[in-house]
């Protein structure tokens, strides 16, 4: 097995780190952890800079990058910036679904504007009752003969306060199986009847998560993204890219907080020598820079699996559930290991821990990944 990136994958890699020292410094994140302000600044700067459209299609101005394209990207972006990394996640999940399955009208209409920046875009699946039950939602598309009219409510959709379009799973056959019965509709976020409201976090609230609730709303037949009815075996393919990007991130979280750790260690004395120097603190250090190494190696592999059309959903899982869990313990011990220091927020670590606490639910619990490995060991 060859571990070494391609030139183009080190470029793209590179220049994401180029933005980042940019874009994403500690008080640019502290900054935003702490107004709560849409980063449009950020947003901007993302589409310019072509990461936002690294992954897309080359036919409509992307990078033509795939699963390992997309995991660098996020690693590197959470590393320096949780809201980035979201920011990205948000757009890049809807483009991946309209590149799967919508109309060539479809993806010329959005995608080009995706990847420039120019239309926002958010993905709205979880309900009030249905968040890793994904077949129990119950917000509903009747079809009427021009068009459809839309009823329900969904939960936690990141950047729907500023999308111009959310990305909207609806049942459109109820008495149908998830399966037989699943659409995806582009609404549009100015349209009559559609209310989002922005809901309170423990980070990264300049990228909302929110409340969006649709009462009433009437829209064209075009809106429907992929065939009716069809939509899902495209979920199917968004939930591995969102476990994917979560992975990553999380091994990109955790080496942000090795690198505060480390530094802190050679820095702070006690007892006439650098912390570094005591075996006890060396064996952590140790330990948890094999653990990011383990997150890296699971998420890697997955998105080589997942690059070469072997969507495997058991690695997948395996990745997301390893990276998220160890990435908790390596926030933990890293407020322990920064001492008293940690526990005030001119440090980074408060913040880096409660972001890290995200990775948890993105992409479904640790629960839902372990059945689904479960699953895939033949249990």
């Amino acid at each position: 097995m060859d571990f070494d990136l391609t030139a183009e994958q080190t470029a793209l890699r590179e220049r994401a780190e180029v933005f980042c020292r940019e874009h994403c410094t500690e008080a640019d994140a502290a900054m935003r952890d702490r107004d709560r302000v849409y980063p449009e600044s950020l947003h901007r700067a993302l589409a310019a800079s072509g990461l936002l459209a690294a992954c897309l299609p080359a036919a409509y101005g992307g990078g033509a990058g795939g699963p390992v394209e997309w995991c660098l990207v996020n690693e590197v972006l959470a590393r320096h910036s949780a809201a980035a990394m979201l920011l990205l996640l948000a757009n890049g999940i809807t483009a991946a679904l309209i590149t799967l399955g919508g109309s060539e009208a479809q993806k010329e209409r959005y995608l080009p504007g995706v990847g420039d920046g120019r239309v926002r875009f958010a993905f709205a699946l979880t309900e009030p009752g249905a968040g890793s039950d994904t077949a129990a939602i119950s917000t509903r598309a009747v079809r009427l003969d021009d068009g459809y009219v839309v009823e329900g409510t969904k939960l936690y959709t990141t950047a729907a306060d500023t999308a111009d379009f959310i990305l909207t799973v609806v049942r459109t056959r109820p008495d149908g199986t998830a399966a037989q019965g699943t659409s995806l509709l582009a609404v549009p976020r100015r349209m009559a009847g559609v209310r989002v409201t922005p809901l309170d976090k423990i980070a990264v609230n300049g990228v909302a998560a929110c409340r969006v609730q649709y009462d009433g709303v009437h829209l064209p037949l075009d809106a429907c993204v992929g065939t009716e009815d069809g939509a899902w075996s495209l979920l199917t393919v968004a939930s591995s890219l969102e476990r994917l990007a979560v992975a990553a991130a999380s091994a990109g979280m955790a080496q942000a907080i090795l690198h505060d750790v480390t530094t802190h260690g050679r820095a702070r004395e006690q007892f006439g020598r650098p912390l570094s120097q005591f075996q006890a603190i060396q064996h952590q250090l140790a330990d948890m820079a094999t653990e990011v190494d383990a997150m890296r190696l699971l998420t890697y592999r997955a998105a080589w699996l997942t690059a070469r059309g072997r969507v495997r959903p058991k690695e997948v899982s395996m990745a997301k559930l390893y990276a998220s869990e160890r990435l908790i313990d390596i926030a933990v011990r890293g407020m322990r290991l920064l001492g008293g220091r940690a526990y005030f927020t001119d440090s980074p670590m408060p913040r880096r821990l409660r972001e890290a606490l995200l990775t948890l639910y993105v992409g479904g619990t640790a629960e839902i990944q372990r059945n689904v490995v479960a699953k895939g060991m033949g249990l």
